[in-house]
């Protein structure tokens, strides 16, 4: 099968993380159904009287915090947001040291064999940045990364825009954005990257209609970039 970039030289692969790379859906739903259980026990979010399912939790990932823990509260109870985002992110960071956090099978192979190809590497994700911190030194994925961002850090910055960043900071051009979600496919169209859709993440599978290929295993990526 042929793709839009068969025949022209890649210099680069930018990665969603959540969904992506990363298997955040067991760990990161029991972390946010905690920290609404701990909250509800605290008398913090009054008239809840249980937390959203797993499955509405994972619905909501690859949305920036503020967006992603406002949409799992009703509307009286909105304000509590951040609040919720910061119990939710201290137990992330225990399940993340204790190993229960874990990237996708084939995960780091994927992306040592992209870069000993001598593409350069970028993350990117809407997550916060202290999230994005501990997932990097938890997988110890620096020294593998040319560029990372935290588009989640402040609702002053937008995933194409952290992108578009880490493309001019690194003198980039050519490659792929591989991701799971609608924000992924858009910030590829607007930093001119072809897009490839990651069908085992969070995002339903409509979200993807713009992709110019689909993996179903993160470890089907590197043949297609062959």
């Amino acid at each position: 099968m042929a793709f839009p970039w068969m025949g022209k030289q890649l210099d680069c692969v930018a990665f969603d993380m959540d969904g992506t790379l990363l298997n955040s859906g067991e760990f990161g739903a029991r972390a946010i159904r905690l920290a609404f259980e701990s909250m509800m026990a605290a008398g913090e979010l009054p008239g809840l009287d249980a937390p959203p399912t797993e499955d509405a939790i994972r619905a909501q990932i690859g949305k920036p915090p503020y967006v992603f823990y406002a949409e799992l509260l009703p509307e009286p109870l909105k304000h509590k947001a951040m609040d919720l985002h910061r119990a939710a992110s201290a137990n992330e960071k225990q399940f993340l040291n204790d190993g229960s956090g874990k990237l996708f099978d084939g995960g780091r192979d994927v992306l040592v064999e992209l870069k000993g190809r001598g593409l350069k590497l970028l993350l990117v994700s809407n997550c916060s940045q202290d999230y994005l911190d501990a997932v990097v030194e938890t997988f110890v994925l620096d020294e593998l990364l040319d560029f990372r961002a935290a588009a989640g850090r402040s609702q002053d910055v937008s995933k194409p825009g952290e992108l578009q960043r880490g493309l001019n900071e690194l003198g980039l051009k050519t490659g792929i954005m591989v991701g799971d979600r609608v924000h992924d496919g858009d910030a590829a169209k607007a930093c001119g990257l072809w897009f490839i859709g990651c069908t085992y993440g969070y995002g339903p599978r409509t979200e993807l209609s713009s992709a110019d290929a689909l993996v179903d295993d993160i470890r089907q990526l590197p043949p297609l970039l062959a």
